[in-house]
């Protein structure tokens, strides 16, 4: 019976920490969106990608709002790499470790 309640409490906790309830997990939290949608009723179909990474590293322990951001601000050296002339719509995808102490935001551009 303990165990149990044990086994219980643990996938409670797990289920919060990693933010199958709320929009931000504790320890981890994954997350693909919609960025930018056409404005027509279909979404054209597209069959090229490339990523552009934003990436932010903050300092948790005090209050002093201590981070660090880096970016690959070659949107258009990424769009020549996977041979794109045109976009269709776009991604962002959330990645955040530790309440948000690393944090990649990766723009996800799809399109021919």
């Amino acid at each position: 019976m303990a165990n149990e309640r044990t086994l219980f409490a643990v996938a409670v906790l797990l289920t919060f920490a990693v933010g199958c309830v709320e929009t931000q997990g504790l320890l981890y939290t994954h997350t693909v969106a919609p960025y930018d949608l056409p404005t027509g009723t279909a979404i054209p179909k597209a069959t090229k990608t490339c990523a552009v990474d934003i990436t932010q590293l903050k300092e948790p322990l005090t209050r002093a709002n201590i981070s660090v951001m880096w970016s690959d601000h070659a949107v258009m050296e990424a769009f020549r790499r996977a041979g794109m002339t045109d976009i269709r719509y776009v991604d962002i995808e959330t990645l955040s470790v530790l309440n948000g102490t690393y944090r990649r935001r990766r723009l996800v551009f799809h399109g021919e």
